[in-house]
């Protein structure tokens, strides 16, 4: 999947991908600039999702590009403003979270699952953002565990889990709380049958961002959350 693509000279353009094969790595498309060119830099959009033949000498380093062709092609996300915007958060979380420059399917499968279920769910995205979050976390290696209850009601954003005391700095109100226990315990497919209002949305959005900044050093500033809440309030 494309995560980020820039122009480089006249005509080129440099891209970066998360792969199946070697994880994160960047590429470079001579011409694709160019009028008429066998590998156009519409190919290489941000999300678009390729296949790659490629003269890879260190995955660590900027390789060429022979050939190119899409393996999966969106049929709602470009067109609907909420999916795009939802789609345009997860690949910016992708950029500014994964850095490893070596293979892992399973975090592979889950991103491309993940972009194919938003483009053709038929419910509600709204809380789906959010659930990409916690269950991205888990191959990451900081998931949440366990659950709200009223003897643990307080959600502790440094040790991950839920605990029975209120510290000022690291836990957050029981509604919030209550709220990222639901969401760890819902999948995808059910995310629609959540009801969260527009203030807990958000609440949970910055919420879980700050869990994130808590579990990876130097994370940059994430930006289109703001896209979110003025789409639909998150």
């Amino acid at each position: 999947m494309v995560i980020r693509s820039v122009k480089y000279g006249e005509t080129s353009l440099i891209f970066d991908m998360y792969t199946q094969q070697y994880g994160l790595a960047s590429f470079i498309v001579n011409g694709a600039r160019r009028p008429k060119s066998k590998l156009p830099s519409s190919l290489f959009q941000l999300m678009n999702w390729l296949e790659l033949v490629v003269y890879m000498k260190d995955p660590q380093a900027l390789n060429r590009v022979k050939e190119s062709q899409l393996i999966f092609h969106y049929n709602e996300i470009p067109f609907d403003l909420r999916k795009r915007s939802v789609a345009l958060f997860m690949t910016e979380i992708v950029q500014k979270t994964i850095k490893e420059n070596e293979s892992n399917p399973d975090l592979f499968a889950f991103l491309f699952d993940s972009y194919r279920f938003l483009d053709q769910s038929k419910h509600s995205i709204s809380n789906f953002h959010i659930l990409f979050l916690l269950d991205l976390s888990l191959y990451l290696g900081f998931r949440p565990i366990g659950t709200w209850s009223r003897e643990r009601p307080y959600f502790h954003l440094v040790s991950g889990n839920f605990v029975e005391m209120i510290h000022p700095l690291y836990t957050l109100e029981q509604s919030v709380s209550n709220t990222i226990s639901d969401l760890l315990q819902t999948n995808r497919e059910s995310i629609h049958t959540l009801t969260i209002s527009k203030e807990i949305r958000q609440d949970v959005l910055l919420s879980t961002i700050s869990f994130f900044r808590y579990h990876l050093e130097r994370l940059p500033e994430i930006k289109t959350h703001k896209i979110l809440a003025e789409v639909f309030g998150s």
